[in-house]
């Protein structure tokens, strides 16, 4: 039977919308209730899982060489300005002693002067311009380190942060062009009376960290007829002085002929003027977008030089890389993540655990260092590991895919910081080999980089060096005859004192020369019985070592 149909009165109407608004704000409010416990059990989370900074150690690059010829720096002050009236500040100025007035100078101009100059800082720039310029690996280039401006009746009788230049934040926060112009018109002028620099953007460029990040791009940004090329570390893309609208901007506006180098972490700062990693990674996705020619850094670091100092050399080759003059480095030595494909989705993670690993254990007395043959001491080889290593604590930084260039990225990027093994045992090539047909000689000089990476961040570790694995069924192998051209290089690397050389490839084979597939089924990846043999060749080395 079906019911009447009541009539809809006025009063009925509103009985009904009543009740299904009070049920919807019931539910909205039941809604937020959970959300906000959600959020806050989250955030709670967070606070409890955060992790430390990563701690990051500066290479050789960073450390003065006793053959190399070291520029010269001088103090200057400048005492008035038109632009910023009623500030005084210092600048410093390097000269590499390879410059040569007859040819112009390329230029760097670095903010925060003080910071940059020293040569016992974090990012030790004198020091790095000196070995990288001896090298061929960075143009011969004048540098020019400003300290931001203060308002006071004389100079602080020291340089630095205190007491804090009160002017820095205009300077270097604002979003317009008054600081190029003060560089242009006010600083560079003097300098340019005394050496010969270029005046081609392509030879200019500028560097800052924090405000003097965004500084550096700031300038960049409005002149790149003056500045083309940028580095910004942990650049305060934020909402200090409307820094924080940068992307927005850069996605609406015709690509400049700039190019940027950003390098930042995720425990920077997160406070009232924004999120310092959230900025830049914005910033990341614009260029993305855009198009440009840039490199992001992204680490673990915090609001400090730790990190963009340990990787300084890298920063500062990437962006000189294709100038004339320059020196490329090879593939096997130009630092880098693994963005092969298939590593895309877990070597970021893997490096990330292994940090954690690293941080977490109280002795460790091997690292193992290398690509899919040492990460496999963690799967086809667990057992055999499990067995004949359980007396020993071992840190295994053997990651599928690597090559030589990603060994080096990940040494620098805090694999090895803050740690004292007794052995580091690398074995690393085959991928150069096989991933693309490169030069033994390149192969060799990337290796050699690791070994001087070892021995610069881990000074007591002795080092095995690994002769590579025979790959290919037989020694006629295209890839079997290149490993071994490789090998007689690099067996040269060692001085029997802190690098020590091994091959052991021998093991693998039977009589006749042929790599069995019992053994290494693929002709590259050891099976179990593999490990055995490895294990069973290398355990008394390396017990031998730690004597």
């Amino acid at each position: 039977m079906t019911l009447p149909m009541l009539p809809m009165t006025p009063t009925i109407v509103t009985r009904r919308l009543e009740f299904c608004t009070s049920k919807i704000v019931h539910r909205l409010t039941w809604l937020a209730f959970v959300l906000s416990m959600l959020l806050l059990t989250a955030t709670g989370l967070a606070q409890q899982d955060q992790p430390e900074p990563t701690r990051y150690s500066l290479g050789y690059e960073s450390m003065v060489q006793s053959e190399v010829p070291q520029g010269k720096i001088t103090e200057h002050q400048l005492l008035e300005s038109k632009v910023f009236p009623g500030t005084k500040r210092r600048y410093y100025v390097y000269v590499p002693q390879q410059y040569d007035s007859s040819n112009p100078a390329a230029l760097m101009v670095y903010q925060d002067g003080h910071a940059y100059v020293s040569r016992d800082g974090q990012y030790r720039a004198p020091v790095v311009m000196d070995n990288l310029i001896h090298k061929k690996q960075i143009p011969v280039m004048i540098g020019v380190f400003v300290d931001p401006g203060h308002i006071k009746d004389a100079l602080p009788e020291k340089r630095g942060w205190s007491p804090r230049p009160e002017n820095r934040s205009r300077e270097y926060d604002s979003l317009n062009a008054d600081y190029v112009r003060f560089l242009s018109e006010e600083v560079l002028p003097k300098v340019e009376s005394e050496f010969n620099i270029t005046q081609d953007p392509a030879g200019r460029a500028i560097c800052g960290a924090s405000s003097g990040g965004i500084c550096a791009f700031t300038a960049a940004w409005e002149r790149p007829d003056q500045f083309s090329k940028i580095i910004s570390h942990i650049g305060s893309f934020t909402n200090i002085r409307h820094g924080d609208t940068y992307p927005g901007i850069i996605r609406k506006t015709d690509p400049k002929p700039i190019r940027v180098y950003l390098q930042d972490g995720s425990n920077d700062l997160d406070n009232e003027h924004g999120n310092w990693p959230l900025g830049n990674l914005q910033m990341h996705k614009a260029l993305v977008y855009k198009n440009y020619d840039h490199r992001f850094e992204y680490g673990g670091g915090a609001h400090n030089g730790n990190h963009g100092g340990a990787i300084f050399p890298d920063a500062l080759r990437w962006t000189w890389r294709d100038y004339p003059g320059v020196e490329p480095l090879p593939l096997a030595m130009t630092a880098g993540v693994n963005g092969d494909s298939w590593a895309r989705k877990w070597w970021h993670d893997r490096h990330q655990d292994k940090l954690k690993q690293k941080n977490e254990m109280d002795n460790i007395d091997f690292v193992f260092l290398g690509d899919s043959i040492t990460h496999g001491w963690e799967r086809k080889g667990k057992s055999v590991f499990k067995k004949r290593f359980k007396n020993f604590d071992v840190l295994n930084l053997g990651f599928s895919s690597d090559r030589t260039e990603h060994v080096l990225w990940r040494l620098r990027n805090g694999e090895i910081q803050g740690i004292a093994p007794k052995v580091v045992m690398m074995l690393i090539g085959t991928n150069n080999t096989g991933h693309r047909v490169e030069p033994a000689e390149e192969t060799a000089a990337g290796i050699h980089e690791i070994v001087k990476e070892l021995r610069s961040q881990l000074p007591n570790a002795k080092i095995l060096l690994q002769a590579i694995f025979p790959r290919d069924e037989t020694s006629s192998g295209q890839w079997r005859q290149q490993n071994a051209a490789i090998n007689q290089i690099i067996k040269d690397f060692a001085d029997d004192t802190h690098v020590f050389y091994t091959d052991i490839g021998q093991v693998f084979l039977d009589d006749d020369g042929n790599l069995s597939k019992s053994i290494m089924p693929d002709g590259l990846h050891p099976n179990v019985k593999g490990y055995e043999l490895w294990a069973d060749a290398i355990i008394p080395q390396l017990e031998n070592l730690i004597k």
